[in-house]
């Protein structure tokens, strides 16, 4: 018996309301008409020179055929000015994943909200021949433990990272478009995602893929002779998932290199496993350091196939 797979929702980008509710539903969908096709031309130029200067990644976490633009927003004038603020972006920041608490300071009670942040901005160019990823939650690297949501329903709030991925060319099942499984986002911790359950998230230039950081997912397979799908993604993610005092400005990195290593590790200078704390893919000592070897791989050994 054939299975049905799961459609992926695409909504406008003037009906706020539906892609909240299919955001909810499925945790994930395609909003149309969320940019334009010149602006997408601009961005692919401004990050081309990184591109064609990336490496080969010699881990798991991406294939050899990848390459990517890291640091996108400070590389990307137009990503900057235009994407990264976009109102719609920090309209869906604000329901999915600000956090709001109350307490008491004293005997008068306060209200917070920690407004979400960019956790990582980065292009990737799948060549072809590249090999899928395996299916993940990218909240992961936060190490959330997801509760089973699939008969209660899901819990706005439950998630702690989002993401908004725009492709700079049509991205097809043959190019490498997104792998995802609608409605993942509500399963609980012990479910593993199977690939049969998955849907290709294929777009045209000028859509936006919208999905919670909770919601399985992986890059797909670049099956073509001669193709290159590129995707400009920015990530979001709470914003106390951070050190309170911002040493990483307050010191030289000189006086940081001076440091034992076991000062550096507490500081933060050093990797959270699996992913979390790199710069320009390379680890914070190796980037001070002015490291510029070709030895790209994955930072958590745990994270290759056995």
């Amino acid at each position: 018996m054939a299975v049905k797979l799961p459609e992926i929702q695409r909504i406008d980008r003037s009906n706020v309301s539906a892609i909240i509710q299919a955001i909810i539903q499925d945790g994930c969908c395609i909003v149309k008409n969320f940019t334009d096709a010149e602006t997408v031309s601009v961005v692919n130029e401004e990050v081309r020179p990184y591109i064609e200067a990336d490496k080969p990644w010699k881990g798991d976490l991406f294939p050899p055929e990848t390459r990517r633009c890291a640091n996108l927003v400070g590389r990307s004038k137009t990503v900057r000015e235009k994407w990264f603020v976009d109102p719609l972006i920090r309209t869906l920041l604000s329901k999915f994943v600000d956090k709001t608490t109350s307490n008491f300071y004293g005997e008068t009670k306060h209200t917070y909200t920690s407004e979400a942040v960019c956790n990582i901005a980065v292009t990737f160019e799948i060549g072809p021949g590249g090999k899928a990823q395996r299916l993940h939650r990218d909240d992961k690297n936060y190490h959330v433990d997801h509760q089973d949501q699939t008969a209660t329903g899901y819990q706005v709030g439950s998630d702690v990272e989002m993401a908004f991925l725009l492709p700079g060319v049509k991205t097809t099942y043959e190019n490498g478009a997104t792998l995802a499984i609608p409605g993942s986002h509500l399963w609980g911790q012990e479910r593993a995602p199977k690939t049969e359950e998955a849907t290709y998230a294929e777009m045209d230039v000028g859509d936006c893929w919208v999905m919670l950081g909770g919601l399985y997912h992986a890059g797909g397979s670049n099956i073509t002779e001669t193709e290159k799908r590129t995707v400009h993604g920015l990530f979001f993610t709470r914003g106390y998932l951070r050190q309170e005092e911002n040493a990483y400005l307050m010191n030289a990195p000189e006086a940081v290199l001076s440091w034992t290593p076991e000062a550096q590790k507490l500081m933060g200078y050093s990797l959270s496993s699996p992913n979390i704390g790199f710069a320009d893919f390379r680890t914070p000592i190796q980037y001070l350091q002015g490291d510029a070897s070709d030895a790209l791989g994955d930072f958590d050994a745990s994270q290759e196939k056995k």
